[in-house]
């Protein structure tokens, strides 16, 4: 197998030790506590999807001649390297049977060693290449935008109507930063599906989880609302902008609480360069699994209430929700949202270095900080 620059090997190195941060995190929280929170359900499959994605560029790198990322401002790979792991998924299979198995490139390397005295460079690319469509084909990878999925179907007993908790993600590509959403709907259409009790997360009986969970759950919609979502997920789009355009869009469908998780920036000492205070503290850690930060940020927009339907002689309007922006804090007014939460995590040899340079206060300021060691969370501060 054909060997990684020193640089990349570092990266992916920081970004796997992250990864098993962010599951420490999760194991911290509690097994109950995750399978009974929908935001915890929703953030769990992405991230292994990008995970899975990081993998990919691992492999991809032994073969392929550039790997981009984001130096200066998200720390992420560029856009483009998510369009190329998505070409390359469209077309796995077409791959896979153009390639050659491991164990028949594996034969010819022994032979041209052995029989030749050669160097199987050129193989090793080969296997390498065949190993990338491998693990592209064994599971999904976070791609440019996946398309809606519910998680819950419930009625709301106030309104008496039918609401789902949808979540859908998408790769920022000017920003290049993985983007999740979460909304809470509404939905007063005459055919708006009605859950039964006792069913797996609401769905009527009868219903294929599959078929319901693959999309918004009004079909007469679904297709509709996944394009829309589609176009509208851009990070430099609000979260008020972005419930507003539902709301006038799907006049039957009611936004009610829309969240947002921005993943990263990600900091990696001696690779980026977006915050030298982070970084003259990253750069004295050695170690490429211990130098590194890892940043995210929950936003949340909800409705504080409801316009009804107007119908009268002069003309009709429909029904229309009205957003809660936090006007206390400048942040919250700025993003356009009800509320925010920062979140920072960093190994504990970082964290030391920080804290002997007596900048945790002035880094950390406004961010839950998760100090992670080797698989283990040690604290929170």
């Amino acid at each position: 197998m054909t060997g990684l620059s020193p640089e990349i090997s570092n990266y992916f190195d920081a970004f796997e030790s992250a990864f098993n941060g962010l599951e420490a995190i999760a194991e911290t929280e509690g097994d109950e506590r995750r399978r009974s929170n929908l935001l915890y359900q929703a953030i769990e499959e992405p991230i292994i999807r990008l995970r899975h994605s990081f993998a990919c560029w691992k492999l991809k790198c032994r073969f392929a001649d550039q790997f981009s990322i984001d130096r200066s401002e998200s720390g992420f790979p560029l856009f483009k390297n998510v369009l190329e792991l998505e070409a390359d998924m469209d077309r796995v299979k077409e791959h896979l049977l153009d390639l050659p198995t491991v164990e028949q490139t594996r034969i010819e390397m022994l032979e041209l060693m052995l029989k030749f005295r050669q160097h199987p460079g050129d193989l090793q690319k080969v296997m390498a290449r065949r190993l990338y469509y491998e693990a592209l084909d064994q599971a999904r990878a976070f791609t440019t935008f996946t398309k809606p999925t519910t998680l819950r179907v419930s009625v709301n007993p106030r309104s008496d109507r039918t609401y789902y908790v949808v979540t859908w993600s998408a790769y920022d590509g000017t920003e290049n930063l993985p983007l999740v959403y979460v909304a809470v709907i509404e939905d007063s259409s005459e055919d708006a599906p009605k859950p039964r009790r006792n069913t797996p997360h609401g769905f009527p009986k009868g219903w294929i989880d599959e078929m319901a969970m693959n999309g918004l759950p009004n079909f007469s919609l679904r297709s509709q609302f996944k394009d829309f979502v589609a176009g509208h997920s851009a990070y430099s789009l609000s979260l008020t902008t972005i419930a507003k355009a539902i709301d006038e869009t799907f006049p039957t469908l009611h936004p009610k609480q829309l969240r947002r998780f921005v993943l990263g920036p990600f900091y990696a000492g001696g690779l980026t360069d977006h915050n030298k205070k982070v970084q003259s503290v990253l750069d004295t850690v050695s170690a490429p699994s211990d130098n590194w930060l890892f940043t995210w940020t929950m936003q949340e927009l909800h409705s504080k209430h409801e316009v009804r339907s107007k119908m009268g002689i002069w003309g009709s309007s429909p029904a229309r929700e009205i957003y809660h922006v936090n006007t206390d804090d400048l942040d919250c007014v700025a993003q356009g949202v009800s509320a925010l939460e920062r979140y920072a995590m960093i190994p504990h040899t970082a964290y030391q270095s920080m804290y002997a340079k007596n900048l945790t206060d002035e880094i950390f300021n406004g961010h839950r900080c998760y100090i992670a060691s080797g698989d283990h969370i040690l604290k929170h501060v």
